[in-house]
């Protein structure tokens, strides 16, 4: 056990730190609110919460609104400098520059690049991305002011690497400290987490999850990831493995999975086993996009597959409520926009009913921001590091790019 500071000062800045912390996180939680609203929540004086919100405001973390003569509101500032995020898969790298001085998104994709364009995704190859798009804010005169690293694999927060079973997708990326690497060459702050907890964080911050105490969000595509948010922070776990609900074994004589485990919720609700369990009918479907598609034009052999993968779901799930009880899980992903189709076979599961049986729990909910949710949350996780924030997102910041086809708001070569 840790003994109390005897040392005043060092203590009272403590405290201090600790009331700034509180209110900034019922900012994020909350969004624009009173400082009234402020003291009741957080229990801190009014003179406490007027002296923080004044000291944010003076180092441009927060603003006011003003509703009327008399009373203003208090709402997070974004920076005035840029950041960048990375996210990384099997396949690419995919940086973008979040510039807030002339509130522009610049993105940069490795497969855009000739030199990266049949390259496997290396850490070397993520810092000059970022280099790049460094230059390009130092140009405008607003240098980065934090970076923000979301990989495709879980991280072991023991080491600081991606865990071992795991390496066989990354494999450049084995047993490299990744934010100790990206640190040391960026020397700016650096945030590092797994693609679902960013999504999560994401999700908590602007979307379906907003404003609840614990929340999880699943985000299914190519693979199946899941995030916790308790408190208006990351839930890791001692290891760093909390929230990878895709590999939940499902059902034992499954599918062998990559993690080793047969019957995984990755190897069954999935992009690639929903192309397998459909029905040969002469054109297949090349994508989970595709599926969805047809499923809400009417497929029903499409439908039925999603309705499957729903009740699937369903199972996993209910596990996990059972364990955790998180008041709010939001589906995201691809797979989010089959809406109903994939919620009401979540909804039919009989694993599901009968916890309603119990009585009114959690809520299953369509995520919100579900395209661009894991590049979102690196950004809502490096601003929680450096103190900043935004309580709503710009239209700048939203539009979608998809790093294998789509042409981004600004495309460097």
């Amino acid at each position: 056990m840790t003994a109390p500071s005897n040392n005043p000062k060092r203590s009272a800045r403590a405290d201090r730190s600790s009331n700034v912390q509180e209110v900034l996180n019922f900012l994020r939680a909350t969004g624009p609110s009173s400082q009234a609203t402020i003291s009741r929540a957080t229990g801190l004086s009014r003179a406490t919460v007027n002296h923080i919100a004044q000291a944010l405001r003076d180092q441009g973390a927060v603003q006011y609104e003003w509703k009327n003569k008399r009373e203003a509101l208090v709402c997070l500032a974004s920076t005035k400098e840029s950041i960048v995020t990375v996210t990384v898969t099997e396949s690419a790298v995919h940086a973008i520059l979040f510039d807030f001085s002339v509130q522009e998104r610049t993105d940069l994709l490795s497969t855009h690049l000739p030199e990266y364009r049949d390259a496997a995704p290396t850490p070397s190859m993520a810092l000059d991305l970022i280099h790049r798009l460094a230059a390009i804010a130092r140009q405008r005169g607003a240098p980065l002011v934090g970076a923000a690293i979301a990989i495709m694999g879980p991280i072991d927060r023991t080491t600081g690497a991606i865990a071992p079973w795991a390496w066989q997708r990354l494999p450049h990326w084995k047993q490299i400290e990744i934010q100790k690497y990206f640190v040391k060459n960026l020397r700016i702050p650096v945030v590092v987490d797994n693609d679902a907890n960013l999504a999560a964080l994401a999700e908590w911050s602007w979307g379906a999850g907003r404003g609840c105490s614990d929340f999880l969000n699943i985000t299914c595509a190519q693979g199946i990831g899941g995030g916790f948010v308790i408190n208006g922070a990351i839930y890791h776990g001692g290891t760093g493995l909390a929230g990878e609900i895709g590999h939940m074994v499902i059902e034992d004589a499954g599918d062998l999975c990559f993690c080793g485990s047969r019957g995984c919720l990755t190897s069954l609700a999935t992009e690639r086993a929903i192309l397998n369990a459909l029905p040969d009918q002469g054109a297949p479907k090349r994508s989970l996009e595709e599926v969805i598609h047809s499923a809400q034009h009417g497929d029903a052999a499409c439908q039925r597959v999603l309705s499957e993968t729903g009740l699937r779901l369903g199972k996993a799930l209910a596990t996990v409520v059972r364990v955790m009880g998180p008041r709010v899980i939001a589906i995201g992903g691809v797979l989010g926009h089959a809406g109903d189709i994939v919620m009401g076979g979540l909804r039919a599961s009989s694993e599901i009913i009968n916890l309603k049986a119990v009585g009114a729990g959690t809520e299953f909910r369509v995520a919100e921001i579900a395209d661009s949710a894991t590049e979102l949350g690196a950004l809502a996780a490096i601003f929680k590091e450096i103190d900043m924030g935004i309580n709503s997102l710009s239209p700048w910041m939203l539009r979608p790019v998809d790093p294998g086809t789509a042409e981004p708001s600004r495309t460097v070569a």
